[in-house]
């Protein structure tokens, strides 16, 4: 028998390096493929431009890069979107140019740059992690109506469950669901969670979630839903959010954890309980719970409208009261102000979905965004 062959020795994966020159030649070359990102970007934008992708019978460079380059459709579009937008910030251009700034910053700092806070993001950029980039610059592109209105569309549009039977007699369920009605899931899983006898290891916590989960479906086919009662009253989650941004005088650093119209949207029919805090977050003073829509109030407006009043919507558990003009500026929480529309036609309203406005009779009559009168 012939001696088999000897396998060629793998590589030894340490080197005679100090640990001090590997951290210097992994920042280096961290630095390289930032610059040579840059680059790449730079030729996607000119590709673009001069629509390069036509001459392979193709809808856009998106899918040029999905077909010649390997990428995914979805990481595909946001190179091409980044790209473009990195030709109106020079400064991050530079910085993106010469290795400072990682693609992950540059990309957190597009979505909300422009000419007016570049330096100031990008002093902030380079002195931060990408997760705080990425966060700061969220809530700063929130306050904005106009593109966080886009936003809350584009999240809510992109919410589904899925369930998947396993061999082994279990299931899988797979949710997505925009921020607050995520929070809104889960403060019902922990208030059932409660009444379970409590974990103190963590896989048996995750598995206590889910009977907590079961919990809640099992109580909702049992009854003990109250539909005649406000979700708002069940449950409080916390968001931030600048006053300034809500009253629509938002600076330039504005900031929300939420998009600026779904938080005017939660407010329409809610607690609230103020929070002063200083330019670094920390609270000074905390005022008192207000209720925004009175119970008795509620109680007329369920007598008055029966229903949600949007014209056809027949709906008439888990209302909202809605201001026609908020209260944030100025409107009265009164009769004549308010409204009630159910949770779809209320996300509807707040997201750019249609209008609402008073006849010569100061009669409510619904509009849609192309101007037809809904009726």
């Amino acid at each position: 028998m012939s001696e088999a062959t000897a396998l060629p020795a793998s590589p030894s994966p340490i080197t005679s390096r100090s640990l001090e020159q590997l951290e210097d030649d992994i920042i280096s070359l961290s630095q390289h493929i930032n610059a040579a990102e840059y680059q790449f970007l730079e030729l996607i934008r000119e590709f673009d431009i001069r629509q390069g992708w036509k001459s392979w019978l193709l809808n856009s460079s998106a899918e040029w890069l999905n077909f010649k380059c390997g990428m995914s459709l979805g990481t595909a579009r946001e190179k091409v979107r980044v790209a473009m937008a990195l030709f109106d910030l020079p400064a991050c251009s530079a910085a993106f140019a010469q290795g400072s700034l990682s693609y992950s910053k540059a990309r957190a700092l597009s979505r909300i740059a422009n000419r007016h806070n570049e330096k100031d993001l990008l002093e902030f950029a380079e002195n931060a992690t990408a997760a705080q980039v990425e966060r700061q610059c969220q809530q700063l592109r929130n306050a904005q109506r106009r593109l966080s209105t886009r936003d809350a569309n584009h999240a809510h549009n992109g919410r589904y469950l899925r369930r998947q039977l396993l061999d082994d007699g279990t299931m899988t369920i797979s949710i997505q669901l925009t921020q607050e009605a995520g929070e809104l899931v889960m403060k019902a899983i922990d208030a059932a969670l409660a009444t379970l006898s409590p974990a103190k290891e963590s896989e048996e916590f995750f598995k206590h979630q889910a009977d907590a989960l079961v919990e809640v479906a099992r109580g909702f086919l049992a009854g003990g839903s109250e539909a005649s009662s406000s979700s708002s009253d069940h449950y409080q989650v916390m968001v931030h959010v600048d006053e300034a941004a809500l009253r629509e005088q938002a600076p330039p650093n504005g900031c929300s954890d939420l998009p600026i119209e779904s938080v005017r949207r939660l407010l329409c029919d809610t607690s609230m309980i103020p929070v002063a805090e200083n330019n670094q977050g920390i609270p000074l003073s905390l005022g008192r719970k207000q209720r925004v829509v009175s119970p008795p109030m509620k109680r007329a407006l369920r007598g008055r409208d029966k229903c949600c009043r949007f014209p056809g919507c027949d709906h008439h558990q888990w209302l909202d009261a809605h201001h026609v003009k908020h209260w944030i500026d100025g409107g009265e929480t009164s009769m004549a102000n308010t409204l009630l529309l159910c949770g779809q036609h209320h996300r509807l309203l707040h997201e750019g979905g249609f209008s609402i406005h008073a006849n010569h009779k100061h009669e409510w009559y619904f509009r849609s965004t192309a101007g037809k009168i809904l009726q």
